[in-house]
């Protein structure tokens, strides 16, 4: 083999290495919320009761007779209202909106796409954040990273402006969530990423006086899912991949991997 073929072969190398390298396995986690969730209650109860009791005794002798008797009527009732608010903790994971982050991730071309388990969490309580202890029980076989997320503010807007010199108006619906998300190294539990992304979608109507609207929620959340996994993997490749996916990619770490080769060095002359 000439020189020439030999320092081809050898660049060919290093780059198939360096895109092997680069595509790390990554397990995409539901996000998980935490809310308050207050309730109101009305309670009115009411009862009454009573019992009556009545006795007698009579005697009689050859010269005398006599009687008496008694009765008793006991009544009691009680009347209870009540109303007023109360409020709970729920925790739970929204499952409608990894769909397009992973699809996302996917297109780059840098990363690897593992299935996660569903979690369950019998206990309903803080548990759920412990992105560690999920790790460890299996949550996410395969995956050299995992990228966890947890709400932090969900908001439903419905906005009105009226059209001048018109009698209709123009009503905004729009969903805005935002999450902060991790990503971790499932052998190190080395956080290599942090970062806080939001996702947008809203549906535009005109109303006149009579018309009944009702706005595509299902079109919104769409948009609010395709928007945020944008700026998911926006924030990821620069934090931790470097600009994955254009020219002049630096490569990834790996768990357990080895510098993959650089090729800036190698010259071919002809």
């Amino acid at each position: 083999m000439s020189i020439k073929n030999k320092l081809f072969a050898t660049l060919a190398g290093c780059l198939l290495a360096a895109g092997a390298h680069a595509q790390v396995k990554i397990a995409v986690a539901d996000l998980t919320y935490k809310d308050t969730v207050r309730q109101s209650f009305y309670y009115e109860a009411g009862y009454a009761k009573s019992s009556e009791r009545a006795s007698s005794n009579e005697r009689e002798s050859g010269f005398s007779a006599s009687a008496s008797g008694r009765y008793s009527n006991d009544q009691e009732a009680a009347y209870v209202k009540a109303a007023g608010t109360y409020e709970m903790i729920e925790y739970g994971q929204l499952r409608k909106f990894t769909g397009d982050i992973k699809g996302a991730l996917i297109s780059t071309r840098a990363f690897r796409v593992t299935q996660a388990r569903p979690y369950v969490n019998p206990e309903g309580g803080e548990q759920i954040f412990d992105v560690i202890a999920q790790i460890k029980k299996g949550y996410y076989p395969g995956a050299d990273y995992v990228l966890f997320g947890v709400v932090d503010s969900v908001e439903w807007r419905n906005d009105t402006q009226p059209v001048d010199n018109t009698n209709t108006t123009t009503i905004l619906y729009s969903l805005s969530l935002g999450a902060e998300f991790s990503l971790i190294n499932t052998h190190t539990y080395e956080v290599k990423a942090a970062f806080s992304a939001v996702g947008d979608g809203n549906d535009n109507k005109i109303w006149s006086s009579g018309a009944r609207l009702t706005p595509n929620k299902a079109r919104v959340m769409q948009q609010v899912s395709q928007s945020l996994a944008q700026e998911v993997v926006s924030q990821l490749t620069q934090q931790f991949g470097g600009g994955v996916g254009g020219s002049g990619t630096e490569p990834l770490d790996q768990p357990g991997g080895t510098a993959p080769a650089q090729s800036q060095g190698v010259k071919v002359y002809e």
